[in-house]
């Protein structure tokens, strides 16, 4: 595990075969340089004395100094030699961008792979990839693409798929939700998604990780990583190449041995990894888990003003298992006082009626009273105002509730009721998580509550055994 610290934390990088000229290779160094990239950064070009103002050198072993971490950019053919320089030059890890190796499917290529792991365990430094964009760490200064989040935050993300990455980090960005490290492994031939799993689970830093894999070549060193989380931190895996044709697509990617799905499932199950199926999932579960208190007996009540939506969204939560909260008989009463006689009703869902737009109190009001009702664990509220003026008097209301309360709160900006992308920002700010609609955040509120079943279980069972 100790050797994976100086791939999240280097003291200083070489990027071997960086063009002198703006090409996807540059991009590493304009990376590095957009985080403030505290140390030393040497560019390796035996074509140049100088790339973007940093002095260039021809070759690994004419690095003045010890170098912590090469990125490796160089042709295929080339790139034995390189990792025969960096295994005499003492580095510690290196990021192999290059492709073309086990993901070809070729004879040659898969032997070549394993020449690789060879060289990086004889030579003593640790290898990312190949096939991979490497490291984003923003703490250390660390990213694969410029304009990259520099915020730090609590999330581990760990993928297969380098752009993935990327447009995983650049969605939560306006959900104020940022990731502590994240790293594309590529094909893995020698640091691999096992591995990673365990180092996050390590790091105290990390409250939650998720994972985006195509498949893994040690389903019992997988099994392993997983135990030593389970129940410990959420891990969110979205696991894909479940069918023929993604088997394929997995195999010409990163050349991952997909394995069968049944094997997964069972996996997923005894360890309490809560499995998403695609990006939208994925992203809303994440959500949940950064925003939302990791307690509560899952009883929630619904609190709307359009009344369609909330009748599906009462469907949605008995289809995920979820408890429509009882609402305490004092709670019944303030309602009734503060909710029109008509057109609304006060049990749970709680219909603030249409008018609510126009009269935002109702909206706020009942919130309020919601939240000091002790049978209540979180509450699900879709609506907001008929204007950009009113909207805003709602989401500020929202943000000063959430605040007075410990009680979990989940917005809705439901399509065609409210533009989702203006209540991110404020609202996730605060701590109160937005989706586009109900069934959405129904879903992800008990994916969260299988986590805390399994958490708790898991811990009772210990205790059992420890008595």
């Amino acid at each position: 595990m100790e050797d994976l610290q100086t791939l999240f934390s280097p003291r200083s990088v070489a990027l071997v075969g960086i063009p002198r000229t703006f090409k996807i290779g540059t991009l590493f160094l304009m990376a590095l340089k957009d985080q403030g990239f505290p140390g030393p950064i040497y560019p390796v070009n035996p074509n140049a004395t100088e790339i973007e103002g940093l002095r260039a050198y021809p070759c690994v072993a004419d690095l003045p100094d010890p170098v912590d971490m090469v990125i490796v950019m160089v042709p295929r053919t080339r790139v034995m030699d390189v990792l025969e320089d960096c295994a005499r030059k003492k580095v510690k890890s290196v990021i192999l961008y290059t492709s073309g190796y086990g993901e070809s499917g070729e004879r040659e290529g898969l032997d070549e792979q394993e020449r690789l792991k060879e060289i990086a365990r004889k030579g003593g430094f640790r290898l990312l990839g190949p096939n991979c964009m490497g490291v984003h760490s923003s703490s250390a200064g660390l990213a694969f693409f410029p304009e990259m989040p520099r915020e730090s935050g609590s999330v581990g993300l760990i993928s297969q798929s380098g752009s993935l990455c990327n447009l995983l980090m650049k969605a939560f960005e306006p959900r104020k939700l940022f990731f502590r490290h994240a790293v594309s492994y590529g094909n893995g031939c020698d640091v691999d998604l096992p591995e990673l799993l365990e180092w996050m689970g390590r790091q105290p830093d990390i409250r939650l990780i998720c994972a985006y894999t195509e498949g893994v070549r040690d389903g019992r060193a997988l099994a392993r990583a997983m135990e030593s989380i389970a129940g410990r931190k959420p891990l969110i895996m979205w696991k894909v190449g479940r069918t023929a044709a993604g088997q394929r697509a997995a195999a010409s990617h990163t050349g991952s041995l997909s394995g069968d799905e049944e094997l997964w499932k069972a996996l997923f199950q005894q360890h309490g990894v809560l499995d998403v199926s695609d990006l939208e999932e994925m992203m809303d579960l994440v959500m949940a888990m950064h925003y939302l208190p990791w307690e509560g007996e899952g009883r929630i009540v619904l609190v709307s003003g359009p009344g369609g939506p909330v009748v599906s969204a009462a469907d949605a939560a008995e289809r995920w298992g979820l408890t429509m909260a009882s609402l305490e008989e004092g709670t019944r009463e303030r309602l009734k006082a503060i909710l029109p006689a008509t057109g609304t009703s006060y049990r749970n869902p709680v219909d603030v009626g249409l008018s609510a737009s126009f009269a935002l109190n109702l909206y706020l009001d009942t919130l309020q009273a919601l939240t000091e009702d002790r049978n209540v664990d979180a509450i699900v509220v879709l609506g907001g105002g008929i204007s950009d003026e009113t909207n805003q008097v709602y989401k500020d209301g929202l943000v000063r509730i959430r605040k007075g309360t410990d009680k979990p709160l989940i917005a809705v900006a439901y399509p065609g009721f409210a533009q989702l992308e203006s209540w991110l920002e404020p609202l996730c700010g605060a701590g109160i998580p937005v989706y586009p609609t109900p069934e959405r955040a129904l879903r992800a509120y008990a994916r969260m509550k299988q986590f805390i079943d399994f958490r708790d279980h898991r811990a009772g069972v210990k205790t059992l055994k420890s008595a």
